[in-house]
C-alpha cells in the first residue's frame, strides 16, 4: 500500500465519519418532529487501484442517506387508524345521551306510571273536570320528559353535522397537499433524479395517516411512491389530481337527510365540475362516524342496522312531544298524546282546541277499561315502558359495542405504532452510541491521515537529499 492509497482511505473514512456525525445530529433534532423517520447512511465499498492490477487499498463512500421505513407497517397503521376513529367517534357522540339515560331522575318510568294513574281516575270519572285537568298535566309531564331525549338526540345530530363539516374541509386540504407531493415525486424521479426528499416523504406518510383516521377506506401508496385515496370507490387523490368532497344538505335546520358527493374538475373551466353522490355508508374513520350520527342518531340504536319494533313507542312518544301528528293507523294512546303535544305547541289555543283535546283524552280513558289484551290500560302502559326500556338498552348496547371495538382496535394500533417506532423512530440511546462510534472513527481517520502526511514528508525529505 503506497502513501497515496493510505491518504485516500483515511480521507474517505474521515468524510464518512463526518457524514455520520451530521446524520446523527439530524436524527436527534428530528426526534421532536411529528412524523419524522430515522435516517441511515447509504454506504458503498470502494476499491483504490494503482497503475496496474494489484489492489492497493479499499474504503467506503457515502452515497447519501435513506429512511428506515416499513411500507407494510405504514399501511397497517393507516388502515387501523380508520377503524379506531370510527368506533371512537360514534361512542363519544352518544356519550352525552347515554349519561342522560343513566340519570335516574330523567327516567320515564315515573312519568309513565303517573300518567296512567291519572288515566285510571278519569276512567272512573269520565266527565270530571278535575280528572281531565290532572290527566292533561300528567300528559304534559310525560311529554316534557320525552322531549328531553328528543333534544338530546337533536344535539348529537347537530354536533355531528358541525364536526363533519370541519372534517370535510380538513380532508380536502389533505387531498390537495397529497396531490402536490405526488407531482413532486414524479418530477424528482424524472430524468434520473435522486427522488423526493425524505422530509417530503415523511410529510406524505403523516398526511396519509391523518386521512386514514378521517375517512378510512381504500388509501395507500402506489409502486412509485405516490399516494392515493379512494372514498366510496371514487378517487379523492389520484396521481397529481385531487377531487373535492362536498356535503349535500338542502335544509340548514338539520331536518333534511345529509349526504356527501365527490366533485371532479376545476371551477372556472369551460366544462363544469362533475359531482358523484356517495353512499351513506361509503365512509369509515372519524367522518364515517360523524356521517352516521349526522344522518340519524337513531339508526345507531338499531341492532345490526335492522329496524327494532320495540323502539317505535319511544320514537312515537318523542314525535308527540314535538307536536307532530300521529302516524296513520296509530293507537288511540298515541293519537291522544299527539293531540296533547300539538295543543301544547299552539301559541294561542282556542276553546274549541281544548274541547277537542279533552274528547281525545276521554276516549282514551274509555278504552282504558277495555279487557282486550292489546288495548287495555295495562297493555298501553307496558307498551310505553317497553319502548323506554328498549331505548335505554339499545343505547347502552350501542355505546358499549363501539367502546369495546374502539379499545380492541386501539390496542392493535398501539402495537403497530410501537413496531413502527422501533424500526423507524429515533432512539436517543442508539443515536448516542452511534455518535460515539462516529467520533472514534473520525479521530482514527484523522490520526491515519496525519500519519500519512508524516510519511509523505519523510519520503520527500529522502528524495530531496
Amino acid at each position: 500500500m503506497n502513501a497515496n492509497s493510505i491518504a485516500n482511505t483515511a480521507l474517505s473514512a474521515l468524510q464518512n465519519a463526518q457524514a455520520g456525525i451530521n446524520l446523527t445530529s439530524q436524527n436527534v433534532n428530528g426526534q421532536a418532529v411529528a412524523g419524522y423517520t430515522r435516517r441511515k447512511l447509504d454506504i458503498a465499498t470502494e476499491q483504490v487501484m494503482g497503475n496496474g492490477a494489484p489492489l492497493l487499498g479499499s474504503g467506503v463512500s457515502v452515497n447519501g442517506f435513506s429512511r428506515e421505513w416499513s411500507a407494510l407497517l405504514q399501511q397497517q397503521r393507516v388502515t387501523q387508524a380508520g377503524t379506531t376513529a370510527f368506533n371512537g367517534t360514534v361512542a363519544d357522540g352518544l356519550a352525552s345521551l347515554d349519561r342522560q339515560a343513566a340519570d335516574a331522575t330523567l327516567a320515564l318510568d315515573k312519568p309513565v306510571n303517573d300518567f296512567f294513574t291519572s288515566l285510571a281516575t278519569l276512567a272512573r270519572k269520565p266527565n270530571d273536570a278535575a280528572a281531565i285537568s290532572a290527566l292533561r298535566t300528567q300528559g304534559g309531564v310525560l311529554l316534557n320528559a320525552a322531549q328531553q331525549y328528543q333534544d338530546g338526540i337533536s344535539a348529537v345530530q347537530r354536533n355531528a353535522r358541525g364536526a363533519l363539516s370541519t372534517s370535510v374541509e380538513q380532508l380536502n386540504n389533505i387531498a390537495s397537499e397529497l396531490a402536490v407531493i405526488n407531482r413532486d415525486i414524479v418530477t424528482s424521479q424524472g430524468s434520473g433524479g435522486a427522488g423526493p426528499a425524505p422530509a417530503e416523504l415523511d410529510r406524505r406518510d403523516a398526511l396519509l395517516l391523518q386521512a386514514g383516521g378521517l375517512v378510512g377506506g381504500d388509501l395507500g401508496l402506489n409502486a412509485d411512491g405516490q399516494a392515493y385515496v379512494f372514498v366510496g370507490g371514487q378517487p379523492l387523490v389520484n396521481g397529481g389530481t385531487a377531487a373535492t368532497l362536498k356535503i349535500t344538505q338542502q335544509d340548514p335546520s338539520g331536518k333534511a337527510p345529509i349526504a356527501l358527493s365527490m366533485q371532479f374538475g376545476t371551477p372556472g373551466q369551460t366544462a363544469p365540475p362533475v359531482g358523484v353522490a356517495l353512499a351513506s355508508d361509503a365512509l369509515a374513520g372519524t367522518m364515517g362516524g360523524q356521517l352516521k350520527l349526522a344522518s340519524d342518531p337513531f339508526l345507531v340504536l338499531q341492532p345490526n342496522g335492522h329496524p327494532d319494533p320495540s323502539l317505535a313507542p319511544m320514537t312515537d312518544l318523542m314525535s308527540a312531544a314535538a307536536g307532530q301528528p300521529a302516524k296513520p293507523g296509530a293507537s288511540l294512546l298515541m293519537e291522544a298524546l299527539s293531540a296533547l303535544g300539538a295543543f301544547r305547541a299552539m301559541k294561542a289555543p282556542t276553546d274549541a282546541d281544548r274541547v277537542a283535546l279533552d274528547k281525545s283524552l276521554q276516549a282514551l280513558a274509555a278504552q282504558a277499561n277495555s279487557t282486550d289484551a292489546h288495548t287495555s290500560a295495562g297493555a298501553m302502559q307496558s307498551t310505553l315502558l317497553g319502548g323506554w326500556r328498549a331505548f335505554v338498552g339499545n343505547l347502552g348496547s350501542a355505546v358499549n359495542e363501539h367502546k369495546s371495538a374502539q379499545a380492541a382496535s386501539a390496542a392493535v394500533e398501539t402495537r403497530l405504532n410501537a413496531d413502527f417506532q422501533s424500526q423507524s423512530g429515533v432512539n436517543l440511546d442508539e443515536e448516542a452510541a452511534n455518535l460515539m462510534r462516529y467520533q472514534q472513527s473520525y479521530a482514527a481517520a484523522s490520526k491515519l491521515l496525519q500519519a500519512s502526511g508524516t510519511l509523505l514528508d519523510q519520503l520527500l525529505a529522502v528524495v530531496g537529499r
